[in-house]
């Protein structure tokens, strides 16, 4: 009697204990939880999953009329290598999922995961519904991958949208977002080109070293700074000719451009917004804004063998702005004000030391190579041409990867963009 009455005593410890752990997990009391058989997760079960939480998700994202999302393969695939790789998958750090995804995708720059645990399938499914993520339109695709702890149920899922690699011809043929990797610290980032844009200074999300320096055209055509030196050249008058010094030579082709070419700023000029124009168009309209007339005069001096940059920076007076810059044989630079109209004579010739305190340059570029500051921008207007001082950048090695680090949860999201800084005319 007293042995039955030991043994029907451990059964309700037993059946107690067994209560409470169910109580603890699920927050009610739910005995077929905790004594049915655990499924096998194996493929079928995934794929099955998957489905379910597709279906799921996009019935929620049709009520907010947000776009479906799809599944990505090559990261369903990836996710499912990776969750098994791990020797505690409900403690995985959602920092290694981030970061593993974009060294295998580095398009994959909208990122959102989740690890979620629960005792069924169907209470799995009901967690990820209630993830935020799922009604971003910041993403285009889900990936799922379910696992088994012991009794417990996991799934890690991932929200992404891959991006393009950046290009011109890709900017130009749908523009939209891009995937960039920085030349300076080769990081990738996201990276957003609108065609309709002004002109466009690139900036690394992660250094913060601008990269490129983009701008439309007048025919809505995104092009790279360097692209609207053409190697234009002015006629060739009597004071060209007979220049007996550089300096000569200079004032003679910036007279003559004053003279043709009339400042005009791109708002009361033309349909597009702070479009750049070609050294001709410039010239054969007769006016311009300061980028405009900026190539143009030093198109024109390159074109006659003299040192010439476009220079896009600050100015004391007029705020953003560009201009010209040219050195001599004699290693004498001079700032050139590109809109200035009237008679020019050697008492418009600055040297940059003089010109310092009112230009102060953040960009340069010339027929091949852009120029960033390595330097304070204090130290810029002093000298053009000095290694120490400009980063040279050719513009052919451009683009691909960046990650910001994102908080140690069970729920995180991870997006770096590249930082635009428009300019004015």
């Amino acid at each position: 009697m007293l042995r039955s009455f030991l043994l029907f005593g451990g059964v309700l410890l037993t059946a107690a204990t067994a209560l409470s752990i169910g109580l603890h997990r699920s927050g009610k009391t739910d005995l077929f939880e905790m004594f049915a058989p655990m499924p096998s997760v194996d493929a079928a079960f995934n794929r099955g999953f998957h489905s379910d939480a597709l279906l799921s998700v996009n019935a929620q994202r049709q009520i907010n009329q947000v776009p479906g999302v799809k599944v990505d393969q090559e990261i369903q695939e990836f996710l499912s290598a990776f969750v098994q790789e791990q020797r505690d998958a409900t403690d995985i750090d959602l920092d290694d999922v981030f970061d593993s995804l974009q060294a295998k995708f580095p398009g994959a720059q909208y990122l959102a995961a989740n690890l979620v645990t629960a005792p069924t399938r169907a209470k799995l499914l009901d967690a990820l519904g209630k993830w935020e993520a799922v009604d971003s339109e910041d993403f285009s695709h889900l990936t799922t991958k379910v696992f088994a702890e012991g009794r417990t149920l996991g799934a890690l899922g991932v929200m992404s949208r891959r991006l393009p690699k950046f290009s011109i011809e890709a900017a130009n043929s749908y523009g939209g977002k891009f995937f960039n990797r920085c030349p300076h610290c080769q990081k990738v980032h996201a990276l957003s080109i609108d065609k309709k844009a002004r002109t466009l200074i690139l900036s690394c999300p992660d250094c913060r070293k601008p990269f490129d320096v983009l701008a439309s055209d007048t025919k809505g055509k995104v092009r790279r700074a360097t692209d609207f030196m053409s190697g234009f050249a002015i006629p060739r008058n009597q004071q060209i000719i007979g220049a007996q010094s550089d300096e000569e030579r200079i004032l003679a082709i910036w007279q003559q451009i004053a003279s043709q070419c009339k400042y005009k700023h791109d708002q009361n000029a033309l349909d597009a917004y702070e479009a750049w124009k070609d050294p001709e168009e410039t010239w054969e309209q007769k006016s311009g804004d300061c980028e405009d007339t900026s190539i143009l005069l030093a198109d024109a001096l390159i074109s006659e063998g003299m040192e010439a940059r476009v220079a896009i920076g600050w100015n004391g007076n007029i705020g953003q702005h560009a201009w010209t810059v040219v050195k001599t044989q004699g290693g004498v630079q001079y700032v050139l004000e590109s809109t200035f109209e009237g008679p020019i004579t050697y008492e418009n010739l600055t040297t940059v030391k003089d010109a310092a305190p009112f230009y102060q340059p953040e960009q340069l570029f010339d027929r091949q190579n852009l120029y960033f500051l390595a330097t304070t921008p204090e130290r810029g207007g002093s000298d053009y041409y000095s290694d120490r001082v400009w980063s040279k950048l050719d513009v052919q090695r451009q683009i691909v990867r960046s990650q910001q680090s994102s908080p140690k949860v069970v729920s995180g999201s991870k997006v770096t963009e590249s930082v635009v800084s428009p300019v004015d005319g």
